[in-house]
């Protein structure tokens, strides 16, 4: 059964301007940004209820927007996402907050902020809690979040009339915080705060579990909440219940951390919607933020995402192996199979990496899969025959650019065919099990053929990954990828450097 939650708080609009710098302004000393592209992604609250969709939770939303193009906009992402947006109070007078990114590089150098962060008016307030009041009546919400940003949207008044009726209707109610004064949240089942906000709410400066164990209990005591949480950014999550636990984190790689705060939010309350304990709801919510830290920008964890992390870093223990999560985990070898491939004809030393080689029998079912998904394919090929520095900093440069990186690999006898009968100096199964060993590399791929034309033509990757030495000359598949990126080699590293060295040293 789908939660029904609703989000209420200021709903932003994010706008980003992608581009490349290569010079500077004659007119004043700043950087001239020749655009390529340009991307809206929903913030703040939206961001919220997004993630919640990615759970498969029903989701409501409240905020305001006003009468512009980018509330159209706004709410016209929301809706595409079967978001139900009839508690959106659409202000004349005022415009919608949007965020606009300027981006070069791979690097934000500029934020321009529109927004106006006054009090929403008594007829706003009257809106939302009126919309609230009818859809707890009529629609049985299981749980209610406020996404507050400070702009706005959640006044004092209007914050204490929602967590009143949240308690009254025995609902629970969870809420995001900002600003130094907690006492408008007053009544809230929980907040989550990171260390600096709850340092500004309580003046306890946490430095360690003894600082930490006092704030989360000053925390409880000024806001009366029934759980004391404080987000610990790469050290986890503190829950105080009864005592204080702190989960940590095993997230390996930290990309960006944009975003991580609201899937928190939106997978406690998807948990706790599901009548779950907050023990497991944290160590869900925990996953959750490490699944979306490995990608770039504002992003969201699946159900199947989440799931598949717990089970690879063994954290489905006693406290998750529940009839809930027994029926996502058969979800989850139903719907992965065509990547979870089982390798009984390979050898040995790539076996462990059956997660991420795609053998040519699995290859269909991949390329179907891959239709299916929503992340950003980077696409990339290459003998890599003796592994170097070289090519590992070039990986990772191209899994910046994206969400998968897929790898084409040379076999054997491609290899032979362009660089003669003494190479590979690897064969292809020690260059798989090597390539997968990277935790930048999601999936490795043996064509056969002198190029990749083929397989690039099946995988139709969003962005096709080349070497800074391609510069004006034919790039294979540049027709069929939607953005084609050089990237510079680091000087003087090579496997033919490596191998004539050692040549030397007979």
């Amino acid at each position: 059964m789908k939660p029904k939650i609703l989000v209420i708080g200021d709903l932003i609009l994010d706008h980003y301007v992608w581009g490349n710098c290569e010079r500077i302004s004659p007119e004043a000393p700043v950087q001239v940004i020749e655009v390529t592209k340009e991307t809206l992604s929903l913030g703040g609250a939206c961001n919220v209820a997004n993630n919640l969709v990615a759970l498969e939770a029903e989701v409501f939303i409240c905020g305001m927007i006003g009468t512009d193009e980018a509330g159209e906009k706004l709410k016209y992402q929301l809706q595409a996402l079967h978001i139900h947006t009839q508690g959106i109070y659409i202000h004349k007078n005022r415009p919608t907050t949007k965020k606009s990114r300027i981006i070069a590089a791979h690097q934000q150098v500029l934020r321009v902020d529109k927004e106006d962060k006054e009090s929403i008016d008594q007829k706003g307030e009257s809106f939302i809690l009126d919309f609230s009041t009818q859809l707890i009546k009529n629609h049985k919400i299981d749980c209610i979040v406020l996404s507050d940003y400070q702009k706005g949207v959640l006044s004092p008044k209007l914050t204490q009339e929602l967590i009143t009726l949240a308690k009254k209707s025995k609902i629970k109610i969870l809420i995001d915080p900002k600003g130094k004064d907690y006492q408008k949240y007053r009544g809230a089942t929980l907040l989550t705060p990171n260390k600096k906000e709850a340092k500004e709410a309580t003046n306890i400066s946490i430095c360690d579990q003894e600082s930490l164990l006092l704030t989360a209990k000053k925390l409880k005591q000024i806001c009366d909440l029934e759980f004391s949480l404080i987000t610990l950014s790469e050290d986890g999550i503190a829950i105080l219940d009864k005592t204080l636990q702190i989960i940590p984190t095993v997230a390996k790689e930290v990309f960006d951390v944009t975003g991580a705060g609201d899937t928190v939010i939106a997978a406690l309350a998807y948990m706790l919607s599901l009548q779950k304990n907050i023990l497991q709801s944290v160590y869900f919510a925990n996953a959750a933020a490490a699944v979306v830290v490995n990608k770039i920008g504002s992003a969201t964890a699946s159900k199947e995402e989440i799931v598949t992390y717990l089970r690879k870093n063994n954290l489905l223990n006693s406290q998750f192996i529940d009839s809930h999560f027994l029926s996502t985990l058969q979800e989850n070898k139903h719907k992965e199979s065509p990547l979870c491939l089982q390798l009984q004809n390979t050898p040995q030393r790539i076996r462990n990496y059956k997660d991420k080689y795609i053998s040519p029998t699995h290859l269909e079912d991949f390329i179907k899969a891959l239709e299916n998904l929503e992340s950003k394919i980077i696409f990339t090929n290459g003998c890599f025959d003796v592994l170097h520095l070289g090519h590992i900093d070039y990986l990772n440069k191209a899994k910046n650019l994206g969400d998968l990186l897929i790898i084409g690999l040379n076999s054997d006898n491609s290899i032979k065919a362009l660089k003669g009968k003494n190479r590979p100096i690897n064969s292809q199964y020690d260059r798989i099990a090597m390539l997968c060993a990277l935790e930048c590399v999601d999936f490795v791929i043996i064509f056969e053929e002198e190029t990749p034309l083929e397989l690039i033509k099946k995988i139709k990757p969003d962005i096709l990954v080349k070497g800074k030495d391609y510069l004006n000359q034919e790039i294979i598949g540049s027709n069929i990828a939607k953005e084609v990126v050089l990237i510079d080699y680091i000087e003087g590293k090579s496997s033919t450097a490596i191998i004539e060295k050692i040549k030397t040293l007979k």
